[in-house]
């Protein structure tokens, strides 16, 4: 009875219905398209991030003379909160590791003779008091045997600025999906039986290929959009192919639901 109404909804149908295939497929390649560029924007973000929080440390410079020992101090910065790690260098490590990098530098640093560089910390924070490093550094001033601290403030807000955006695409997805899951549970039950359900699956597959085959050929299209600039940085990340098959199967999906909305009303 389901299948014998169905058919004839279908065939009530005007012959210009045909062109929803192309809508659809259309549609589905513009949405996947937007959401391709958008996971790449999201994979940078975190894999510049991820370099960035690599490369920070805070340095803790050592008084000299003061009475506290190396544990003292070190105790006292990674009972500081939001502190990760702290480790010693002393001023025979860090003067090796520079001989490496610039030896010139060191030879006219010795020149005056002895060594001039200090005993530090180097210092790794959590990634939720990125965002407080300055209040951090603040507490980090009262810790006895601390003469000096030393880091980059531009570079740590870079890495929140960096996985501001990456999150804010991620919620951005999720929020989306929420809201498609919603109108297709709406849409797909009304008016719809079990038996009517499974055959607009059957009978209206076309429409279900054609949204997935528009959004799988948004993952080509944007490649091919960013390829030809992939030069320009020596950062290259790529969405994992999980990803992608949502984006195609989410295509897919959203044009059979469109397709049952078409044929209720």
């Amino acid at each position: 009875m389901e299948e014998r109404r169905y058919e004839a909804r279908q065939e009530s149908k005007k012959p210009g219905g045909r062109k929803g295939y192309r809508v659809v497929f259309l549609l589905a390649f513009s949405a996947g398209l937007s959401a391709e560029l958008l996971l790449f924007f999201r994979a940078q973000m975190n894999q510049i991030a991820l370099i960035l929080k690599d490369d920070f440390r805070i340095v803790a410079v050592k008084n000299e003379r003061g009475k506290e020992t190396v544990s003292e101090v070190e105790n006292g910065l990674k009972n500081i909160q939001g502190t990760l790690s702290a480790v010693f260098v002393d001023k025979e490590a860090r003067l090796k590791k520079l001989k490496d990098d610039d030896p010139e530098l060191v030879s006219s640093a010795l020149a005056v003779g002895g060594n001039p560089l200090p005993d530090t910390w180097e210092i790794e924070l959590k990634e939720e008091t990125l965002g407080g490093v300055d209040l951090w550094t603040e507490t980090a001033w009262k810790v006895p045997g601390v003469a000096d601290i030393k880091y980059k403030p531009l570079e740590a807000y870079a890495i929140l600025h960096a996985l501001f955006y990456a999150h804010l695409i991620t919620l951005g997805f999720y929020a989306a999906a929420c809201a498609f899951v919603l109108m297709s549970v709406m849409i797909l039950t009304y008016r719809k039986t079990p038996s009517g359900l499974f055959c607009a699956l059957k009978k209206d597959r076309i429409w279900f290929a054609g949204g997935a085959a528009g959004a799988g050929l948004s993952t080509i299209a944007a490649y091919g959009l960013i390829y030809p600039v992939k030069y320009l940085s020596p950062l290259w990340v790529w969405p994992g192919p999980l990803w992608h098959a949502a984006v195609a199967a989410a295509g897919g999906l959203g044009a059979w639901v469109l397709c049952q909305w078409k044929n209720e009303r």
